[in-house]
C-alpha cells in the first residue's frame, strides 16, 4: 500500500484516475502539477493565487500573465512570459517589417543570393588592358554581347574601384602640391577632381551591373553632361520663376527629382533599351552629371566664403566641402535618379513614351521614395535648428535605404533578363520545330 500510495504522489494522473485514487488515500495530497508549457520565462515562479487575486495584482514590469490547465476541469496555473517588445526576436522582427514595408512600397522581392563579399570579389584581381578595353568598348550595337550570352546572376564588378583610386589619388597629388606650391591654376583642377570622381565612380559601378553590356560610354557621356547640366539649369529657373518659389525652396526634393527624370526622359527616346537595369544606369548618369556640377557649385562657394581669411584658408574650406560631398555622394542623386529612372523603365520597357505611363502606380510609388529621401536629406532645411547627430543618423538611415530598394531593384532587372533569356530560347526552339516540320508530327 506504501508503494501504491507513492506512486500516487510521484505522477500525475488522469482527472478519473486521479478521483479514484484521492477517494481510495484521502490523506494523500494530488499530484504535482506538470511543468510549465514552453516558452515559459525561465525562473518565473507561478503564483498559487486563484485567478482574479492574480489579475488584481497585475504582472510584475515587463511581463504577461498566461494562464495554464493541464486538463479540463483541472486547476489553473498562472505563468509570466516576456511581452512581445522584451523577446530577443521583436527588434529583428521590426526590421523585417520595415524592409517589407519598403520592398512593397518599391515593388521589389527581397534580396536572394546576395554577399557584399561575392559581389567585390573581382575588385582586387589584376585585370589586364585588353579587359578594362574591352569593358568601355560595350554598348554599340555590334559590340553588344548576344542575349543568351548575358549574365543573369549577380555582376562582380570591379572597374569602379580603379576609377575612384585613380580620382582620389589624383586629389590627394593636386592637394599636396597646392600646400607646398600655392599655385593658384591648381585649384580648378582640385575642384574637378574633388566633385566628379565619386560621383562618377558609382555611375561606373552601376554600368557594370547592366548586364546585358547594351549601353555604351557615349550614351552616358550624353546624359551625364546634357542631362546633368540641363537639370540644374531647370531647377535653377524653377526656383527663381515659380509662383512659391519659397516654398519650393524648402523641399528641393520633389523639384529637383523631377527635373532629373525630365531630363532622362528627354534625352533617351530610343526604344532600343527596354531593361529595368538600362533605365537605372540611365538615371544614375544623370544624377552622376547633376551631383557633380552641385558639388562643383559648393566648393566654389566655400572658396569664395574663406577668401577674406587669406588663400590657405579658402583653399581649406573648399577641400572640406568637396570631400564631404564626396563621402556622401554614392547615397544622393546618383543614386535617388537611378531608382527613379529604374522604375519609370519598369514601366516603359520597349515601348514609346506616353504620358500615361507616369501615372502608373508601380512607377508613382517607387518615385516616391528618392523624393521622400532627398527630403529627409535636406531635412536641416525645414528644421534648421535640427540637432547634428540627428542629421548624421537621418543620413545614414535614408543612404541604407536607398540601396536596399536599389539592390532590389538590380535584382528584379536582372530576374528580367533571365526571362527574356527563357522567352528567346523557347521562340528559337519553335522556329526550330516549325522548320523541322516537328511541330506538325507532334500534333
Amino acid at each position: 500500500m506504501a508503494a501504491a500510495a507513492a506512486a500516487v504522489q510521484a505522477a500525475p494522473l488522469a482527472p478519473s484516475v486521479q478521483a479514484v485514487a484521492q477517494a481510495a488515500y484521502p490523506n494523500i495530497p494530488p499530484a504535482a502539477p506538470p511543468p510549465p508549457p514552453p516558452g515559459v520565462y525561465p525562473g518565473a515562479p507561478p503564483t498559487a493565487a486563484p485567478y482574479p487575486y492574480a489579475a488584481a495584482q497585475g504582472p510584475p514590469p515587463g511581463m504577461t500573465a498566461v494562464m495554464y490547465q493541464a486538463y479540463p476541469g483541472g486547476p489553473q496555473q498562472m505563468y509570466y512570459i516576456p511581452t512581445a517588445s522584451m523577446h530577443p526576436n521583436a527588434q529583428s522582427g521590426l526590421l523585417a517589417g520595415l524592409r517589407s514595408q519598403i520592398r512593397n512600397l518599391a515593388s521589389t522581392e527581397s534580396l536572394e543570393g546576395f554577399s557584399f563579399g561575392q559581389l567585390f570579389s573581382e575588385v582586387f584581381k589584376r585585370h589586364g588592358t585588353d579587359a578594362e578595353e574591352e569593358y568601355f568598348m560595350a554598348g554599340a550595337p555590334k559590340t553588344t554581347p548576344a542575349l543568351d550570352l548575358v549574365e543573369t546572376g549577380w555582376p562582380k564588378p570591379w572597374m569602379f574601384f580603379r576609377l575612384l583610386a585613380g580620382f582620389v589619388i589624383a586629389f590627394a597629388a593636386l592637394y599636396v602640391s597646392w600646400i607646398f606650391t600655392q599655385n593658384v591654376p591648381l585649384l580648378p583642377a582640385l575642384m574637378i577632381m574633388g566633385a566628379f570622381g565619386v560621383p562618377v565612380a558609382t555611375m561606373v559601378l552601376l554600368f557594370e551591373m547592366n548586364t546585358p553590356r547594351n549601353v555604351s560610354m557615349v550614351v552616358l557621356g550624353r546624359l551625364f553632361l546634357i542631362g546633368g547640366l540641363a537639370g540644374l539649369c531647370v531647377v535653377s529657373f524653377e526656383y527663381m520663376k515659380l509662383p512659391g518659389s519659397a516654398i519650393i525652396d524648402k523641399i528641393p526634393g520633389i523639384v529637383e527629382e523631377t527635373a532629373k527624370l525630365a531630363m532622362v526622359i528627354l534625352v533617351v527616346r530610343s526604344v532600343r533599351y527596354k531593361y529595368e537595369l538600362n533605365g537605372i544606369l540611365f538615371g544614375a548618369a544623370v544624377g552622376a552629371g547633376f551631383g557633380s556640377f552641385e558639388t562643383t557649385f559648393y566648393g566654389f562657394q566655400s572658396l569664395l566664403g574663406g577668401l577674406g581669411q587669406g588663400a590657405d584658408a579658402a583653399a581649406a574650406a573648399m577641400v572640406n566641402t568637396l570631400v564631404m560631398r564626396a563621402v556622401l555622394a554614392p547615397f544622393m542623386h546618383v543614386t535617388w535618379t537611378a531608382i527613379a529612372a529604374g522604375a519609370f523603365w519598369r514601366v516603359k520597357q520597349d515601348r514609346p513614351f506616353s504620358a500615361g505611363m507616369l501615372g502608373d502606380g508601380r512607377f508613382l510609388k517607387a518615385f516616391a521614395l528618392p523624393v521622400v529621401m532627398h527630403t529627409a536629406w535636406d531635412i536641416s532645411i525645414l528644421l534648421p535648428n535640427l540637432n547634428g547627430l540627428v542629421d548624421i543618423g537621418i543620413w545614414i538611415a535614408t543612404g541604407f535605404i536607398t540601396w536596399y530598394v536599389l539592390f532590389g531593384m538590380v535584382q528584379q532587372g536582372l530576374r528580367q533578363v533571365k526571362q527574356e533569356q527563357v522567352t528567346h530560347l523557347q521562340s528559337a526552339l519553335a522556329t526550330v520545330e516549325a522548320t523541322l516540320g516537328l511541330g506538325t508530327m507532334r500534333a
